[in-house]
């Protein structure tokens, strides 16, 4: 079974890029990023 590598760009859009992936986006980003409080990320 062959993986994509996120570190490319293409792969990062195909994994994270649709509207089924934009809770995990969100948690990918909030992992990184580490925001509390009011700074953390919203999306309706």
């Amino acid at each position: 079974m062959k993986f994509i590598d996120p570190h490319i760009d293409f792969a990062f859009k195909k994994i994270f890029g649709n509207e089924d992936a934009k809770d995990i986006l969100l948690s990918f980003l909030e992992s990184l990023l580490g925001p509390e409080g009011d700074r953390r990320i919203f999306a309706p």
